[in-house]
């Protein structure tokens, strides 16, 4: 096996009461920045609005970031979805309290804003957008036309729009020449009354804040259960006290994630909730490689050795892997953070910090724990009134 450092020998267990405390004081330092400051939920958790927008050209998904928040949409996510050729954006954005009952307006808003100033200029002449216009409108618009009765407008109307359906959005008016009741007047007349909006809408979906508050109550289970199936876990495979050393240690890796987290707002959503899980089994896994060395040396050693000493060399035999194994995701994380644009900003912010608390707490807080058990348990009892001793008479 490779090793990336040959015979180590460093004194872990020296420093582990100063770090232990750290540990704690920063635990209660999260605990506290969560209390107050909260955590920045995603629409899952609070209620909001998904979008799908199909483009007519290349989106760029910065700029339409920038027409939101300068639109003061806040609280949003957009992503590119599909094949670059498609020209689909996702967008989801987070309401509050006083824009739940205006979810209309709000989508208003939004595809105002995205659909740019030359558009709104388009319709104060009269145009209709045919991109954007709903079958109703469209069948009065035609109505209108010289030729056409108003069943024949509104047959028209549909077939127009169950084209817009299929091809999500018109690039030219000329892709209705062909439909059944589609005359050249008529098609002429079109592209005098119409215009072709940059985007269309897909499809809109609303998430309730009911709803949002029964995925939090699931999150919270799927965490504490993940927790509780650890201790479990450890329980079976070595002792009580091995696996409630793990467990500090894995709720250590949580609340200083977390507090982190609510540091930076970043924003809190379902990939999140499975990057919080990944941590917590990311972190055991290592925990476990370490207890494994420490039953073995007890094993081999015996457990008259001094449990102190045995734990460093524990330790030390499983640093190259620890060192490999973590480093290695820790790159790759980081590249995804660095790299993998703002819809994986918080996922992979979550792994980048959990990494390093993950093999941190594995070495000062769930190993030291096995040493303060062992050394509390050693103890003589003391208190106790002693035996009366009878003597003869």
């Amino acid at each position: 096996m490779f090793q990336f450092l040959k015979n180590p020998d460093f004194n872990f267990m020296g420093a582990r009461n100063v770090l232990m405390a750290v540990s704690l004081v920063l635990m209660v330092a999260s605990v506290v920045v969560i209390s107050t400051r909260g955590v920045n939920r995603g629409i899952e958790f609070r209620g909001g609005t998904e979008l799908q927008i199909k483009y007519m050209d290349p989106p760029d998904v910065a700029d339409i970031r920038s027409a939101l928040r300068a639109a003061g949409v806040e609280n949003l996510q957009v992503t590119s979805i599909g094949a670059a050729q498609e020209n689909e954006v996702y967008i989801r954005i987070g309401l509050s309290s006083e824009e739940e009952e205006e979810e209309s307006n709000l989508i208003k808003r939004v595809l105002g804003s995205l659909r740019g100033d030359e558009v709104g200029l388009q319709e104060a002449t009269g145009a209709a957008d045919l991109n954007r216009i709903d079958t109703s409108k469209l069948g009065e618009l035609l109505g209108r036309f010289p030729g056409l009765t108003r069943d024949e407008a509104e047959a028209l109307a549909s077939a127009i729009l169950e084209r817009r359906t299929q091809t999500a959005l018109f690039h030219s008016v000329d892709e209705l020449a062909d439909l059944p009741g589609m005359s050249p007047e008529v098609l002429d007349r079109l592209r005098q009354r119409t215009f072709l909006g940059p985007i269309a809408l897909r499809s809109q979906s609303y998430i309730g804040p009911a709803i949002g508050k029964e995925i939090v109550q699931k999150a919270l289970w799927a965490v504490l259960g993940s927790l509780a199936g650890m201790l479990v876990y450890i329980w079976v495979r070595f002792q009580f006290q091995w696996g409630l050393a793990a467990l500090v240690a894995l709720t250590h890796d949580t609340l200083l994630t977390l507090g982190l987290f609510s540091i930076f707002n970043m924003n809190m959503s379902l990939p999140v909730v499975a990057a919080f899980l990944t941590l917590i089994g990311y972190s055991v896994n290592d925990t476990v490689v370490v207890f494994d060395r420490i039953r073995e040396n007890l094993r081999l050693r015996g457990a008259t050795q001094d449990l102190s000493t045995l734990v460093n060399l524990s330790i030390n035999q499983t640093l190259s892997r620890t060192i490999i194994t973590s480093g290695l995701t820790w790159i790759v994380v980081m590249g995804l953070f660095l790299f993998g644009g703002e819809a994986l900003n918080s996922f992979s912010f979550v792994l980048v910090v959990g990494v390093v608390v993950g093999t941190y707490s594995s070495i000062y807080i769930a190993s030291p724990i096995l040493v303060l058990w062992k050394q509390m348990s050693s103890r003589p009892a003391t208190g106790h009134r002693a035996k009366k001793v009878r003597t003869p008479e």
